[in-house]
């Protein structure tokens, strides 16, 4: 494979994944303005409740939705980041 058949390639891949990485991009910015407000409402509230709890619940699940996401888009570029090398060693040797 040539430099530019990569490009193209890496491209393709890019452009077929647009929605997905929209939607993750979405998912965890929303994640994470929800653990900030989380985070300011449970500091904001002194003492120890159950309303407290659910925002214990809501800072561990954006949490999670935001590690996710995250996971899901680094792997997106790791497999672009994957066929580009791949080609790279193609050419040296």
């Amino acid at each position: 494979m040539t430099e530019s058949n990569t490009k193209d390639a890496i491209e393709f891949m890019l452009k077929q994944f647009k929605p997905e990485r929209y939607a993750y991009l979405t998912v965890s910015i929303t994640s994470f303005i929800l653990l900030l407000i989380c985070v300011i409402l449970f500091i904001a509230k002194n003492e120890m409740s159950n309303k407290n709890m659910g925002y214990i619940a809501g800072m561990m699940g954006s949490g999670g939705a935001i590690a996710y996401t995250a996971s899901q888009l680094l792997r997106m570029w790791t497999d672009c980041i994957k066929l580009f090398s791949r080609d790279i060693n193609n050419i040296k040797g």
